[in-house]
């Protein structure tokens, strides 16, 4: 497996685990929301208690901040993993925050993240993410070509 090859996997690794978690979060708040919404909204009030569509509200609110700060948390892998796929030399900066971030949540990030601080920090990942520098830097200085004359 070339550079190129591990580079544009951690990138598809990247989204596949960032859509995963946010799918995650989403799907278990509608569900909690669901369940706490039904067995509130049977459950005999008394006189002091707080009206259920108060309690649905900040149980609402709860799962919507865990899944803003979900998909904020999920900036720097979905931004890597760009960069990894169409070979960006900035992507490496990005996939070692990203990595470091998924090293975090036990097994399938801690694999993800993991494989991709072996990639990034290994001879093969400097030397392909420094071609990929130099080769901006040559694109950059060079003169525009005079095709239209």
């Amino acid at each position: 497996m070339t550079a190129n090859d591990k580079a544009r996997l951690l990138g598809l690794f990247f989204w596949l685990y960032t859509g995963l978690n946010v799918l995650l979060v989403l799907i278990i708040g509608i569900v909690y929301v669901g369940i706490f919404g039904a067995v509130v909204s049977t459950a005999p009030q008394k006189a002091g208690d707080p009206p259920p569509e108060i309690v649905m509200v900040i149980l609402a609110a709860a799962f919507i901040f865990a899944l803003v700060f979900t998909v904020l948390f999920s900036v720097p892998k979905i931004v890597a993993g760009y960069g990894l796929r169409k070979n960006k030399p900035w992507a490496r900066v990005w996939a070692i925050v990203g990595s470091i971030m998924a090293c975090m949540s036990f097994p399938i990030g801690t694999a993800i993240g993991v494989f991709g601080l072996v990639f990034l920090f290994s001879d093969e990942g400097k030397l392909f993410f420094e071609q990929r520098a130099a080769a901006g830097e040559l694109g950059r200085n060079q003169p525009q070509s005079n095709s239209w004359q």
